[in-house]
């Protein structure tokens, strides 16, 4: 029997101890439970993080389930398939504090998504959308929901369905390669990787919650720890190679 899932992708070496038996009737089992209905991404994009060399990861982002919108969910986390530029109104709030953590990291300020939209075409370029994630998976940075697929229109649908092979992925990721550091944003991250022994992680609150009060020292975007800023100088998050030279410049208010 073909998975519908695997039979078109091109599984690097790395994952052939991960793709047991056990795990492919896994597999096929999620896909004979979830077939009858439309369901988000692509059938192809589902398992596209097994093309990657899971030896060169250094990030795994750990996200939580594919957008429910026909034609929005890539397979990456976090990532707005639809979305073609920056200068497009969308309304994924995640994104825009993940844009706006990013700008954090190189130049210390905090501003709204509206005024750093500004930026992207002259002081801060950064990739657009349809190619930022792509350029961050080049360098090892993993961008994997818990549940790889959901029903269209229905957001956690397939959370059961996906769990064990969830737990069987993050403890084979965690074990193969130890150096990797796992950003966990959110409650539901931090418990999708509870089970995993002796990895470094970053933890933070969900991308989607971002507010400026006293004791938020966890916060996404006004806490004490920038996971951007963290890697910097190891991951290109821009595509422009900022780095530490990059200097905003003097706003009038």
């Amino acid at each position: 029997m073909e998975s519908l899932f695997l039979k078109t992708l091109k599984i690097h070496a790395d994952w052939e101890d991960f793709l047991t038996m056990e795990v492919r009737q896994i597999i096929f089992g999620i896909e004979k439970e979830i077939l009858p209905e439309n369901f988000t991404p692509r059938a192809e994009k589902v398992l596209r993080f097994l093309t990657l060399p899971l030896s060169r990861a250094r990030i795994v982002i750990v996200g939580q389930d594919p957008y429910p919108q026909p034609g929005v969910a890539t397979g990456r986390a976090f990532e707005v398939g639809s979305l073609k530029s920056w200068n497009e109104p969308f309304s994924n709030i995640s994104l825009k504090n993940i844009l706006r953590a990013v700008y954090k990291a190189y130049s210390g300020q905090v501003i709204k998504f509206n005024d750093l939209k500004t930026k992207f075409d002259n002081e801060f370029p950064v990739l657009p959308p349809n190619r930022l994630f792509e350029h961050w998976e080049g360098q090892g940075v993993f961008l994997l929901n818990t549940s790889f697929t959901c029903s269209e229109g229905q957001p956690g649908s397939h959370k059961k369905i996906w769990e064990e092979f969830s737990r069987l992925l993050f403890s084979f990721i965690g074990e193969k390669n130890k150096d990797i550091v796992w950003f966990l944003w959110g409650a539901h991250a931090v418990e999708a990787a509870s089970h995993l022994f002796a990895v470094k992680t970053i933890i933070l609150q969900h991308p989607m919650m971002c507010f400026d009060k006293p004791g938020k020292d966890d916060d996404f975007l006004y806490g004490k720890i920038n996971c951007f800023e963290a890697f910097k100088n190891e991951i290109d998050w821009t595509g422009f190679s900022f780095k530490n030279e990059f200097r905003p410049s003097k706003t009038l208010f």
